[in-house]
């Protein structure tokens, strides 16, 4: 019983400075934030605060990380899903968690970000299976490349709007892009 009460104990911690970090980045950059603000505004005492995290940068990787998790976890279980239905799962998710979405998006300093998110193994076989034989390996992983950064890039955008389209309005944007990067046969 007194192991329940401690891991709720970190949960609450873990959870209060995550909204607190999560509200500071709407107004200041991550460079420009220190743990001593985080502490305050999450109510809880530096000691606590450095239990769990070295910095306030590790926190938004925390985040990231569990971000990318819950998306792992959304294309796992969609595994019979057409494309277009995994797609629309991953913008309802991200259009249901929009304010740490947009922390993560805006405040990102792991350069290699984009690629976590949009190099998860589903994603890119979906790609990959829609190119076929077209291209060789070599120019598959460039137009693989090309996809992801522009998926990414209308993400970033979608998610940064205040007034924006459903997420199922991105989904079918997203999947008539990736078609038609894909699927279309160049004419000679």
């Amino acid at each position: 019983m007194a192991e329940k009460k401690i891991n709720q104990r970190v949960m609450l911690s873990k959870r209060l400075i995550k909204e607190s970090l999560t509200e500071l980045l709407k107004t200041k950059g991550i460079h420009n934030l220190s743990v001593r603000l985080l502490c305050e505004t999450a109510g809880i005492n530096r000691t606590t605060f450095y239990k769990y995290y070295g910095s306030q940068y590790d926190v938004l990787a925390e985040m990231e990380e569990e971000l990318l998790e819950n998306i792992r976890t959304t294309l796992e279980r969609g595994t019979a899903a057409s494309d277009q239905e995994q797609i629309e799962a991953i913008c309802a998710y991200l259009e249901q968690h929009i304010d740490s979405i947009r922390v993560l998006v805006g405040n990102n300093v792991d350069p290699d970000f984009p690629k976590k998110l949009f190099y998860l193994p589903q994603i890119r076989q979906m790609i990959l299976e829609r190119l076929g034989d077209r291209y060789d390996k070599e120019a598959q992983n460039y137009v693989y490349i090309f996809i992801v950064n522009g998926a990414y890039h209308l993400v970033r955008e979608w998610v940064d709007r205040d007034s924006r389209r459903s997420f199922t309005e991105i989904a079918f944007l997203l999947e008539d892009l990736i078609d038609r990067i894909c699927c279309r046969q160049t004419e000679n």
